[in-house]
């Protein structure tokens, strides 16, 4: 046993070191989600901005929101009342489900820096 002790601590040291690094890659922030973003509905245009604190306001109203998931594909919030705000990066696109809207709908946001015909051409292309 003595004999194996050296290069069974050498083994469990590599497996420790290639667990360390394959963890620290997998754990980068993602930040396509943080900046400024709106959708279009047939009565208003709602407008989101989420910063680097996950800190999300609708509308220029600060929403009190809980960070429930936070991947490179998924922002998962959980606002005061309960409720899931789920924003899924798609295909190079940001979508947002809201748990409170009756139908369930997913919108697709645009970034607020796009030009407006870049807006009317993406508004094409959803409706």
């Amino acid at each position: 046993m003595k004999k194996h002790f050296p290069l069974l601590l050498g083994l469990s040291l590599l497996t420790g070191l290639a667990g360390t690094i394959f963890w620290h890659k997998n754990k980068r922030q993602p930040s396509a989600f943080i900046g400024s973003w709106f959708y279009q509905t047939p009565l208003e245009e709602v407008h989101f901005t989420i910063n680097e604190d996950w800190q999300l306001t609708k509308n220029s109203k600060p929403i009190k929101t809980t960070l429930v998931e936070l991947t490179p594909e998924r922002l998962i919030l959980l606002d005061e009342m309960g409720y899931t705000l789920t924003f899924l990066l798609k295909d190079g696109r940001l979508h947002f489900y809201d748990e409170t809207e009756i139908d369930s709908s997913c919108h697709i946001l645009m970034a607020q820096t796009q030009n407006k015909e870049q807006q009317e051409h993406s508004s094409s292309l959803i409706g």
